[in-house]
């Protein structure tokens, strides 16, 4: 095995199971800070959204996942 070779794996290796998973829980954590900034953002205040309403958003939320 060359040395290009070894360095080509040791790369697909620290990739996969180091950058890959960091780069997702990452993501998780940062759109499940938005969420929660988002509702302090409104609830702290006691201003209502400027978006549509939460339980139209929750439906079609709902709808999405289930895949209607």
């Amino acid at each position: 095995m060359s040395f290009k070779d070894a360095m080509f794996y040791l790369v697909c290796a620290v990739t996969w199971f180091i950058l890959l998973p960091l780069c997702l829980v990452g993501g998780t954590i940062a759109l499940i800070g938005d969420a929660v900034f988002s509702e302090l953002r409104e609830h702290l205040p006691g201003r209502t959204a400027k978006t549509i309403d939460n339980a139209a958003a929750r439906e079609m939320a709902r709808r999405l996942c289930i895949g209607n």
